[in-house]
């Protein structure tokens, strides 16, 4: 099991590389995010394959920090979507009050 784990971190080598590429992108960009749970289902795998406590570890790690960015931007798409459903009311009303002054007007 000793040398798979070793296989394992060797093989992960390039995968860090890429990993201090991604860093320069924004934490919510979507690639990013995709790629770091790659990232946890690998290491995932070899915390259960190969009984690695390493890769448990980082698995656990990036899986909290995708959590708490996803979250974040969770919160954002609500605000964003609450802010709108505000402004579509408010045009809403402003567009009802001028019909019933425009009828009101007729009337008149």
């Amino acid at each position: 099991m000793s040398l798979l784990r070793i296989n394992y971190r060797l093989s992960r080598i390039p995968l860090r590389f890429i990993e201090a590429v991604m860093t320069r992108f924004d934490e919510q960009a979507p690639i990013r995010l995709a790629y770091e749970e790659a990232l946890i289902e690998c290491d995932r795998a070899a915390a259960q394959l190969l009984g690695d406590q390493n890769a448990d570890r980082r698995a656990n790690d990036l899986h909290r920090h995708t959590v708490a960015v996803r979250e974040a931007i969770t919160r954002a798409n609500s605000r964003r979507d609450h802010h709108g459903l505000i402004l579509l009311d408010e045009q809403r009303d402003r567009f009802h009050r001028r019909r019933r002054q425009r009828q009101f007007e007729g009337i008149s």
